[in-house]
C-alpha cells in the first residue's frame, strides 16, 4: 500500500485509544477512495501502522465493523477488508440518538416537511424526460386503488435531486414516522385514492418544472398526513424503544446486550451520571462472558449512551447524548455516497431559512431567552468561528437549538459538520479557501449580528431576508 495515500494522524486528544484507531481506519478508507473489497492489511500490519496494542486494535476493528466501514476476514488472504456501508448502519444510530433526546412525532413531521418541500423544489428544477416514465409508472400503479408502498413516490423524488444528504434524511424520517404509527387496520378504505390524488398533484407540478407549486402541494400533502396520523388512537408521540430498536444494533450477542441495556436506560429514565454497573456486575446480571460485555460497552460508548470510568467507584455510567458523535457517523456514510460541496450548499441554504424562521417564532412568543443569541455572538468573537462550532456555541448551532426541534437540529448539525469537513479539506490545498477562512470573521460576523438584531427586535421577515443574503454571500465566497 502506498503510504502517501494514507491520511494524516487523527488528533490524539480525541476519544480513547480504540476510538482514535477506528477514526484513523475510517480516514484511511476515505482517503483511498473507499475501495470496497480492498484489504487494508493483516492484523500484524495494522498493529505496526497504528501503533496500538492487539487488544486496542481488536476493539477498533469491532467499531469499524459496526459502522460497516470494514470487516475482518479470516484465513489465507485475509485481513481488514473495506466494506460497503448501508443506510441501516446510519438510521439505527439516528433512532438511538432521537430516542435519547426524546424527539416526538410533531418534531419528526416538522422536519419531514422542511426536507420534502426542498426535495419537491429541487426535483422540479431537475426533472427531465428520463424522469417522466418512472413517475408516470408509479402513478399508474397507484391509480389501480391498491398502494403497496406509500413512500415510493417520495423516495423517487428524493433520488431525482441527486443529493445523497436529502435521500438519506428523507428515508430516515419516513421510517421514523412508521415507528409512530403502525396500524394498517386503522387506514380508511378511501386512503389509497386520497394519497394517489395528492401524489398526482405533486408530480404534475414537478414535471411541469414549477418549484413553488411543487413545494406548496408537498406541504399540503404532508400536513394532511400528519393530521391523520395524530388523530389515530394507536399513534404515539414518543417512540417505543422495543419497536424502534428492533435490529438497530445488530444481532450478535454483544450488540443484543447493548440494545437490552440501552432499552433499560430509556425505560427507567436514567439520567446522565446514573451508575449502570461494573463489568463484573453486568456479566452476572446478563449471564454474559467478559468479551460479550466489553463489546456491548464499546457499542454503548460509541453511541454516546454510556461511558466507562476507571478506578475506585468506577464502572459504566449513563452519559449525555452527543449530537457530534452521530454527525460523524452520518458523515462517514455520506462521504462514501459521494457527497459534494454543492449538495451541502443546496441543503444548507434551505435549512437555514427554515431554522431562522422557527427560531424567530420561539423568541417572539417568549419560548426562548434572547440572551442565548448574544452569547453565541460573543463566543464567536472571543474564540473564533471554528472553535465555537466545535463546542456547539456558534451562531448557527444556537439558532438550531432555538427551534426546539431536536430532529431538525440533527439534520442542521450534520449538514454544518459536513460543510466544515469539506471547508477544512479545501483550505489545506487551496490558498483562496485559506484566505476565505481567515476573512470569515470579517464577513460572517456582521451578517450574524444583523440577523441577531432582527431576531431580538421580533422581525421574522427581516431575519429571514438577512439569512438568505448571508447564505448567498457565503456560497458566492466559496464558489
Amino acid at each position: 500500500m502506498n503510504p502517501e495515500l494514507i491520511a494524516g494522524p487523527v488528533d490524539p486528544r480525541r476519544a480513547k485509544l480504540a476510538g482514535r484507531a477506528a477514526e484513523q481506519i475510517v480516514a484511511d478508507v476515505v482517503e483511498l477512495g473507499w475501495p470496497v473489497g480492498h484489504v487494508l492489511g493483516s492484523e500484524t500490519e495494522l498493529l505496526e501502522r497504528y501503533g496500538v496494542s492487539r487488544a486496542v486494535l481488536r476493539e477498533a476493528i469491532r467499531l469499524v465493523e459496526h459502522q460497516r466501514v470494514a470487516r475482518m476476514r479470516r484465513g489465507t488472504g485475509g485481513g481488514l477488508v473495506v466494506d460497503e456501508p448501508d443506510v441501516d448502519a446510519v438510521i439505527g444510530p439516528a433512532v438511538i440518538y432521537l430516542l435519547r433526546v426524546g424527539a416526538n412525532l410533531d418534531e419528526i413531521f416538522d422536519t419531514r416537511i422542511v426536507l420534502e418541500e426542498l426535495v419537491a423544489e429541487i426535483a422540479s428544477q431537475r426533472a427531465g424526460e428520463a424522469d417522466i416514465e418512472q413517475i408516470r409508472a408509479t402513478l399508474e400503479q397507484e391509480s389501480t386503488g391498491t398502494i403497496s408502498n406509500y413512500r415510493l413516490l417520495h423516495e423517487q423524488l428524493a433520488q431525482m435531486t441527486a443529493n445523497p444528504i436529502l435521500e438519506l434524511f428523507v428515508e430516515t424520517f419516513s421510517r421514523l414516522t412508521d415507528f409512530h404509527f403502525r396500524d394498517p387496520a386503522a387506514l380508511p378504505a378511501e386512503i389509497d385514492d386520497e394519497v394517489h390524488r395528492a401524489h398526482d398533484r405533486i408530480a404534475r407540478a414537478i414535471l411541469a418544472n414549477n418549484p413553488g407549486l411543487a413545494r406548496e402541494r408537498m406541504r399540503q400533502h404532508l400536513r394532511a398526513e400528519a393530521e391523520f396520523i395524530r388523530s389515530q388512537p394507536t399513534t404515539v408521540q414518543h417512540l417505543d424503544p422495543a419497536v424502534a430498536l428492533a435490529g438497530a444494533l445488530g444481532d450478535k450477542r454483544g450488540e443484543a446486550l447493548a440494545r437490552q441495556i440501552f432499552t433499560e436506560i430509556l425505560t427507567s429514565g436514567a439520567a446522565p451520571g446514573f451508575f449502570i454497573g461494573s463489568e463484573a456486575t453486568l456479566m452476572e446480571q446478563h449471564d454474559a462472558s467478559r468479551a460479550v460485555v466489553r463489546e456491548a460497552i464499546r457499542i454503548l460508548e460509541y453511541h454516546q449512551v454510556a461511558i466507562t470510568r476507571r478506578g475506585p467507584g468506577g464502572g459504566l455510567f449513563v452519559t449525555e447524548p452527543d449530537i457530534s458523535a452521530l454527525a460523524d457517523i452520518i458523515s462517514i456514510y455520506l462521504r462514501r455516497r459521494g457527497v459534494k460541496v454543492r449538495h451541502i450548499i443546496q441543503l444548507r441554504t434551505g435549512l437555514e431559512l427554515a431554522v431562522v424562521e422557527r427560531a424567530a417564532e420561539a423568541l417572539r412568543t417568549g419560548g426562548r431567552d434572547a440572551r442565548v443569541v448574544e452569547d453565541a455572538l460573543r463566543a464567536e468573537a472571543e474564540h473564533g468561528m471554528a472553535l465555537a462550532f466545535g463546542h456547539g456555541e456558534d451562531f448557527h448551532t444556537m439558532l438550531g437549538s432555538l427551534t426546539g426541534n431536536r430532529a431538525l437540529q440533527l439534520v442542521h448539525r450534520v449538514t454544518m459538520r459536513l460543510g466544515w469537513l469539506f471547508f477544512n479539506h479545501l483550505a489545506a490545498d487551496d490558498p483562496r479557501v485559506r484566505n476565505l477562512s481567515e476573512s470569515l470573521p470579517d464577513t460572517a460576523g456582521p451578517a450574524h449580528q444583523g440577523i441577531a438584531d432582527a431576531l431580538i427586535a421580533g422581525d421574522t421577515e427581516l431575519a429571514v431576508m438577512r439569512m438568505r443574503a448571508h447564505m448567498i454571500e457565503t456560497v458566492d465566497g466559496r464558489g
